[in-house]
């Protein structure tokens, strides 16, 4: 029997992307958990760079400027679990025979070289195997993550300028997954993660990620498409995005014209993605092979109408995600529920230690 140890100090996760950087950690009491101390801190454009830290002595004075000005308690500790840019984090799904444990590096090794497109040499591969989900099944199912070394070396220079210990780097689909995906949902899922500065796409089955893309669609480019069509600065676009976005009863048929042609194209390339999930599918042992639904999360999944329009395009249920649906909260966080989704990558990351 698991027993508590009140005394333990839970790892805080760490997610930076181009535009800010997210800080989220845990307390425990007695089995609930309460999120004791977050951060969200702007950062200027060009210091990081489609996930790849490029000016690192600026990024660190405004990590420790904002870190030592926490919401919540001060944070507990100096270990991080740390995120991975997706774009950057080529992630598949491979199948081995059975072997011994002893025998399965190697073979995952080499077996990785064919599908991903970097020499072996050029990153670091981390894996795992794929609880099955049957007793009767003869293979392996190896999830495999590969990233490159230069990506992760720079994180690395990063964290001990600012006097952390990293215990972990993941994907930032994994950390996704492990927010929003109850546990034990087998329920085939798409997870679409709308930022500011692009979209992923996650798609879920079997208790494991089997697919994951990146694509250029953003709350930016939301603003962009308003700006150019209204012509209205960007802070106007922006709140017309969040008044508007799609509702047409609001009453501003243009604020949403604007962006429906960025809509048609999401729609169109989920359902592509769904498509082609299907027609890949016969390696995933699971009796329900279709995708049945579609998850919401990230800064723009909010977007007023966003999940009925997605609904009618795909014939699926649609709905926002809840990024505490696998712990037992001690008290609400201090934070809105859109809040809660801009931050579900970090909070992901947090919840390692915990489920």
């Amino acid at each position: 029997m698991k027993m508590f140890n009140f005394s333990k100090k839970l790892a805080f996760g760490l997610d930076l992307s181009d535009i800010s950087l997210k800080i989220v950690q845990f307390r425990e009491d007695h089995g609930k958990f309460s999120m004791s101390s977050f951060i969200k801190q702007d950062i200027p454009i060009g210091l990081v760079k489609e996930g790849v830290i490029e000016k690192e002595d600026e990024l660190v004075s405004i990590f420790k400027r904002a870190f030592a000005k926490p919401n919540g308690l001060p944070f507990s500790g100096r270990e991080v679990i740390c995120s991975l840019p997706e774009e950057k984090v080529f992630v598949r799904v491979i199948q081995l025979p059975k072997m011994k444990k002893e025998e399965l590096a190697d073979a995952i090794k080499w077996e990785a070289e064919a599908h991903i497109p970097l020499s072996i040499e050029e990153v670091y591969l981390g894996w795992k195997i794929i609880d099955p989900i049957s007793e009767d099944i003869d293979h392996f199912d190896i999830l495999i993550a590969a990233t490159p070394k230069y990506v992760i070396d720079k994180y690395l220079s990063f964290l001990r300028k600012v006097n952390l210990t990293p215990i972990a780097f993941e994907p930032e689909s994994s950390s996704v997954v492990r927010s929003l995906i109850k546990k034990n949902d087998l329920n085939p899922t798409i997870i679409i993660d709308i930022g500011a500065t692009g979209t992923n796409f996650v798609i879920f089955s079997a208790s494991a990620t089997r697919f994951t893309s990146h694509v250029d669609i953003s709350g930016n480019l939301f603003n962009q498409e308003i700006m150019k069509k209204l012509k209205v600065s960007e802070k106007e676009a922006n709140q017309l995005k969040i008044k508007v976005g799609l509702d047409k009863t609001k009453g501003d048929s243009k604020t949403c014209k604007a962006i429906e042609p960025i809509i048609d194209d999401l729609g169109k390339q989920i359902k592509d993605y769904i498509d082609f999930y299907h027609d890949h599918s016969d390696h995933v042992h699971s009796q329900k092979k279709d995708i049945t639904q579609i998850m919401l999360c990230g800064g723009d999944s909010h977007l007023l109408g966003l999940s009925e329009i997605l609904n009618l395009k795909l014939n699926l249920p649609v709905k926002l995600g809840n990024p505490l649906v696998n712990i037992t909260v001690d008290r609400e966080p201090s934070l809105t529920k859109k809040e809660l989704l801009i931050n579900t990558t970090a909070i992901g990351l947090a919840l390692r230690q915990i489920i």
